[in-house]
């Protein structure tokens, strides 16, 4: 699911959505001749089509609820981030909506077709969790 190991099948969505952050860090890997890491791609593209809005992304997190904030108590310049319990239960009912979604996107396809669907998105998106692990580009 979202990060809990449930015994359940991830939702497709969710597999799709994994498949689609490692064929980035496969295009990642294509850039990285230029000197660029992927975290700082990622970062000038954010500051690209967002502009200096990180800090008010977690101001924004924080102020819902769902993360907390924290100064690392041997470099107090550095800030720790969490995931707050009400961000935990955010997560939980995200895992119920993309129950939901597979449903909605799904629902042309019998339950064998759904389940064999799940599975091969399931099988590659292992394989480029392999990939990740070894990755010397900062992983997916």
């Amino acid at each position: 699911m979202t990060g809990t190991d449930t015994g359940q099948q991830a939702p497709s969505s969710l597999l799709i959505a994994q498949l689609a952050r490692g064929t980035r860090r496969r295009i990642e890997q294509v850039v990285a001749p230029i000197g660029l890491r992927p975290r700082e791609l990622l970062a000038l593209q954010h500051l690209r089509e967002r502009g200096p809005n990180l800090v008010a992304i977690l101001n924004s997190l924080e102020d819902a609820g769902l993360i907390q904030r924290s100064r690392d108590r041997a470099d107090r310049r550095r800030a720790i981030i969490t995931i707050s319990r009400g961000g935990e239960r955010l997560l939980a009912d995200l895992d119920r909506a993309l129950g939901q979604l597979d449903d909605e996107i799904l629902a042309p396809l019998t339950r064998s077709e759904r389940e064999m669907l799940n599975l091969l998105l399931t099988k590659t998106v292992m394989q480029m969790g392999s990939e990740c692990a070894s990755s010397p580009y900062g992983g997916c």
